[in-house]
């Protein structure tokens, strides 16, 4: 026979590996003892994907059964479309896969062990006898193959982790002692060699010869050549950044000392007295002045002076100085406080005796204490005759 039974003989499309006479089609797939290729649960984080959780996978087996990755291979059993947290490996001998992969030639569509060779059914175990024993598929990432007296302990161990099916279909020959098992335990048994559900579960991409540590190996390879290069552009990068960094540095310290140069030369030559707080307003405003005949020193009275003949009659009337600003544009701001807006207006007509231009900005009641609060502005100072 080419084939294994389930596929009673005729199809070669599976081919196993006892009977394998020399490389296989394109077509073909070769399965080999599932009893050689173990299904082995771990308990793996759920947090951990990818090469991490394969990694951590690996340091399981090294450590529960002495398997390292010169001695064996392992490789996730998770199918297609399922979640990359898987909890189940395959793991085989590495001289044998590399046995196989040569028998199985480079045309080979797949090499697979025995028990992904048969169909996943909802809610069915699927079986067959092979050369070596009996093939068991107990779900889409579940399986085992085994002679007859170890398949029967594993199928005890099955039902009592609680995964009881709802029948065992036997594929090809029957299988006494299976069928006796089944009946032992109340499960029905069906038959048939309906193989248009073989594969279907992309179990095609568990071939053996593909080894997922080696792909990443190979991915790495071809990308070391680049290592260097992309180190020296990155290098290359901060370097640029860096000089990029010094320039607008220098460029600010430049700006600053510029700034720094313009305020002591409008100081000095403009402003006589108070800040520079917009040179092209105050350097205007100045050269103005001098056209006019006159400097903004003879044209501007000291602010002190007229604070103090401000703070006489201030005091004459008995006002609150509240406070007192002063600026180049304004002028002398005085804020008071009096008994009421006939004090404010008699106390701006004091001001105004004194020889003070006075404007009247704003008089209203003042919220935080009994009285009236008033803002005027020094407009103008006369000239007091000795």
């Amino acid at each position: 026979m080419t084939a294994l039974d389930p596929f009673g003989g005729k199809n070669t499309e599976f081919v196993h590996v006892t009977h394998a006479d020399g490389p296989l089609s394109a077509r073909q797939v070769l399965v080999v003892p599932g009893a050689e290729v173990a299904t082995v649960t771990l308990d793996l984080p759920d947090r951990l994907r990818g090469q991490t959780r394969e990694d951590v996978a690996r340091r399981q087996l090294r450590d529960r059964f002495g398997l390292d990755g010169d001695s064996a291979e392992m490789r996730p059993f998770h199918l297609r479309g399922g979640s990359d947290r898987f909890d189940r490996v395959l793991v085989a001998d590495s001289d044998r896969i590399d046995a196989w992969r040569a028998q199985a030639g480079p045309q080979c569509r797949a090499v697979l062990p025995d028990y992904l060779a048969l169909p996943a059914m909802d809610g069915t175990w699927t079986m067959c006898a092979t050369p070596d024993g009996v093939a068991i598929r107990l779900g889409p990432d579940d399986g085992f193959g085994a002679g007859l007296d170890v398949a029967l302990v594993l199928l005890d161990t099955a039902l009592a982790n609680g995964d009881t099916p709802r029948a065992v279909h036997v594929m090809g020959a029957p299988v006494p002692e299976v069928a006796g098992w089944a009946a032992a335990h109340d499960i029905p048994v069906t038959e048939g060699n309906d193989v248009t559900k073989a594969l279907a579960g992309g179990e095609v991409e568990m071939d053996l010869r593909r080894d997922p540590r080696r792909a990443r190996d190979a991915v790495a390879r071809r990308w070391m050549p680049w290592r260097y290069p992309v180190l020296l552009g990155t290098v290359a990068a901060g370097l640029w950044a860096a000089s990029q960094y010094v320039i607008v540095q220098r460029i600010a310290a430049e700006t600053a000392q510029i700034n720094a140069s313009t305020t002591a030369l409008v100081q000095e030559h403009f402003v006589a007295s108070g800040p520079v707080l917009d040179a092209r307003v105050q350097v205007t405003r100045a050269l103005n002045a001098r056209r006019a005949g006159t400097t903004p020193k003879e044209a501007a009275p000291d602010p002190l002076d007229t604070l103090n003949r401000a703070a006489l009659v201030l005091a004459a009337q008995g006002a609150d100085t509240r406070a007192a600003r002063y600026s180049a544009n304004d002028g002398l701001n005085l804020v008071v406080g009096v008994s009421d807006f006939a004090a404010a207006d008699r106390l701006a007509a004091a001001l105004r005796d004194a020889g003070l231009g006075i404007d009247v900005v704003d008089t209203r009641a003042d919220e935080n204490s009994p009285g009236v609060r008033a803002e005027m502005r020094v407009t103008d100072v006369a000239e007091v005759s000795e």
